[in-house]
């Protein structure tokens, strides 16, 4: 069984491009491959030239991990394929008002219910990766400048957290950054998050919470995110009603950041 599902008036945008069936998204030669392992591809999709040139990202999903498919199912109730998690999740995202990637189109190919194959488009984000714009503009930054960002992205997870949403892959480099200047010469930052495939909602676990903190002070590199800046971002995310107070909250999210780095070596940027 094939189902192709569009966002909004994307249909008669791709069918512009001979872009109509399942076989010729997943077939399609044209895009810019920039990402691959033996279950999924990520290309970059340009359609159109100059000033009306539209660019999206066309993830590909392949024979899926029966674990993905178990857990898919958990989480939606119903078989449903790698690609229409991420389109749900970024759609649950969207509606929380957090920002992520807009999708537009999704397809999947089952059978006997199971998927084979499914993929995912949507729209390239405006934001920059958070660890590109660290690594070019950090050093000159005031720390006032660099207290703002993290206080920024800790009350967004705060507010995540707060939808009962879990985010097991949130490091630095699945945050994306935009800056937005005020008249006043400020800056005031947003942030989108990528890579939704492993997201889970109705949670309510707070260990949950504390690993997805755990994950992402692993990801600040020291180098960059000193002791201050840190506990910024700890007391930013606590406000002013956390049970235990802060310094519980440092406790928790350093025994899970230090289990990470245990396991893994930090990736640098």
């Amino acid at each position: 069984m094939v189902k192709i599902v569009f966002a909004d008036s994307w249909q008669s945008v791709f069918a512009e491009f001979g872009l109509k069936s399942f076989d010729s998204f997943f077939r399609f030669s044209g895009a810019e491959r920039i990402g691959r392992n033996n279950k999924r591809d990520v290309s970059i999709l340009n359609l159109g030239d100059g000033r009306d040139r539209k660019v999206f990202f066309l993830k590909r999903f392949h024979n899926p991990h029966f674990k993905d498919i178990i857990s898919a199912w958990r989480s939606f109730g119903e078989p449903t394929s790698q690609a229409g998690v991420e389109w749900a999740n970024a759609n649950l995202l969207l509606d929380n008002g957090i920002g992520t990637y807009r999708p537009v189109c999704y397809g999947e190919q089952t059978k006997w219910g199971i998927e084979r194959k499914s993929f995912l488009v949507t729209e390239k984000l405006q934001s920059q990766c958070l660890t590109d714009f660290i690594a070019q503009n950090w050093s000159e930054l005031t720390q006032k400048q660099k207290e703002k960002i993290v206080v920024s992205l800790a009350k967004l997870i705060r507010r995540v957290h707060d939808a009962r949403i879990s985010l097991p892959d949130l490091y630095v480099w699945h945050i994306f950054v935009s800056e937005t200047k005020c008249d006043d010469g400020s800056c005031e930052y947003g942030f989108d998050i990528i890579d939704l495939h492993r997201m889970a909602h109705n949670v309510t676990n707070k260990n949950q919470q504390m690993k997805n903190l755990g994950r992402l002070t692993h990801s600040m590199l020291e180098k960059y995110f000193d002791g201050d800046i840190r506990r910024s971002f700890i007391e930013s995310y606590a406000g002013d009603n956390w049970p235990r107070g802060v310094a519980s909250l440092v406790a928790r999210v350093k025994k899970y950041s230090d289990a990470v780095s245990a396991r893994r070596n930090q990736k640098q940027y």
